[in-house]
């Protein structure tokens, strides 16, 4: 018998890509299930049984994550106008930038032509764009491992942004830490398909699907909050739980992966020397010692888990206003920092239907749920400072 990746149960893999990555053969390619989802596909023609796929993946042996307890921050970027471009407080950018200003590269999610999320390299300040915001998506990471790896061994400073998953299996992949490498993982709920994606947007968009010119699930201009829009060539469309049953779904955590509920990650430490996500519930006082900001433009949860992390952190101090804070309070209504997302009994109906009839079930089932929308629509309606003060008083 061959001596390859085998993937039995879905739940066994996240796609990360690192079994690709390593294969010297080119006997690796990443394919889709029924349902969209990516697991790694052997051509035993060309594989020379050399178990080095088996080797690093992430979800057969144990990782090693952040041990120690981590610097924990809410902060906000100082430069406004990025910081209405990003999901909340923008801190992505000032880490990012800090490398490209070393002659580094900064790896991380964007769009590509054919509106697929994959992960790209980009070498510039204006390039940096593409890979701010919040994606609600799995991306393929592709080969960019392998261009990591390179560039890390001719001595350029790196920077890989993505999920703790695919943080773990980057880390599996390079067998070695480096000094020159910078990694930040995300708050990570779950992550449905590229293609139940795809369907939601054709669904949603008709015929300009092709003219789609950018897809953003969290938009500044309705505030800090889960609401984006779709821009085509001449419009731009509402886009979220309201409108869309994906989006809907996505924040009900009903159609991830299966490895998504079996995450070990949360609870294993962190993948990333710097962590990512929302502040959210964040109580008033704190707010009120960020200094002059307007706390509806975001604020980011900061985790600052390792040496190298505190050296890039120490590195923007002056682009940031920063407030030291707790892992308690930040896990208030960051769960995600502290166990996976659980499964819901809709979940399997909601797969198998998807399976069967493609987005047309996700939109049957949708229509059932208007009493949900409704109240969804009656609190969006409230302003955030309002919500801020329900939230210190419950607090």
């Amino acid at each position: 018998m061959k001596n390859y990746i085998r993937i039995e149960k879905p739940e066994a893999c996240c796609g990360c890509g690192a079994c690709v990555n390593i294969c010297a053969k080119g006997a690796i390619t990443m394919k889709e299930d029924a349902a969209g989802f990516i697991f790694p596909s052997v051509n035993e023609e060309l594989c020379v049984s050399c178990g080095r796929c088996a080797d690093v993946c992430v979800f057969t042996k144990k990782g090693v994550g952040a041990g120690n307890e981590p610097e924990v921050y809410a902060a906000v970027y100082k430069d406004t106008r990025v910081l209405e471009n990003s999901s909340s407080g923008g801190i992505f950018t000032p880490l990012a930038s800090a490398v490209l200003d070393e002659g580094g590269a900064v790896f991380g999610a964007a769009w590509n032509e054919n509106n697929e999320l994959e992960h790209i390299c980009v070498e510039s300040k204006e390039e940096l764009k593409r890979l701010r915001g919040s994606k609600y998506v799995q991306s393929s990471t592709k080969d960019t491992f392998k261009q990591a790896k390179k560039l890390l061994s001719e001595g350029r400073s790196v920077c890989y942004c993505s999920t703790p998953c695919q943080i773990a299996g980057l880390k599996a992949f390079l067998g070695r830490e480096y000094e020159n490498l910078l990694t930040i993982d995300l708050v990570c709920h779950g992550v449905p398909s590229m293609r139940m994606l795809s369907d939601d947007l054709k669904a949603l968009t008709g015929d300009s699907f092709k003219a789609i010119k950018d897809i953003r699930f969290r938009d500044k201009r309705y505030g800090w909050a889960v609401k984006g829009c779709v821009v085509t060539d001449n419009k731009e469309i509402k886009y979220d739980a309201g409108s869309s049953p994906y989006y809907f779904y996505f924040l009900k955590g009903e159609v991830y992966r299966e490895s998504c509920y079996n995450c070990r990650f949360p609870s294993e430490g962190r993948q990333g020397d710097i962590t990512l996500g929302d502040y959210w519930g964040i109580h008033g006082d704190m707010i009120k010692k960020l200094g002059d900001i307007n706390p509806d433009k975001g604020i980011s949860c900061v985790l600052v888990n390792t040496e190298n992390g505190k050296k890039h952190f120490k590195e923007i101090e002056n682009a940031v206003s920063a407030v030291a804070s707790t892992k308690e309070d930040a896990q208030r209504r960051n769960k995600q920092l502290v166990s996976c997302s659980t499964k819901l009994p809709e979940h399997e109906a909601l797969l198998g239907g998807y399976i069967e009839k493609g987005s047309a079930a996700f939109r049957e089932e949708y229509k059932k749920h208007t009493k949900e929308h409704i109240v969804r629509g009656v609190k969006n309606m409230i302003p955030a400072k309002i919500k801020r003060k329900i939230n210190d008083f419950i607090s």
